[in-house]
């Protein structure tokens, strides 16, 4: 059992390089590109929330991994 997770792993990790991940990367910020040449306030203050949601749900995790109940 251990033998076929560790041949399914090899085979992710050879699927999923620096390369892919750019490219996926790639895939979500040209649209963002293009709408910011219509439309570059809208799509400012649209990034700007995803931005602040992020580092907001990272604080919270953070929190509440750092400071557990009693």
């Amino acid at each position: 059992m251990l033998e076929l997770v560790r041949g399914q792993w090899k085979e992710l990790t050879s699927i999923v390089d620096p390369f892919s991940i750019m490219a996926m990367e790639g895939l979500l910020l040209v649209p963002l590109l293009m709408a910011a040449l219509f439309y570059p306030v809208e799509v400012l203050v649209g990034t700007g929330v995803v931005l602040l949601a992020c580092l907001a749900m990272f604080e919270v995790i953070l929190y509440v991994r750092h400071h557990p109940r009693h």
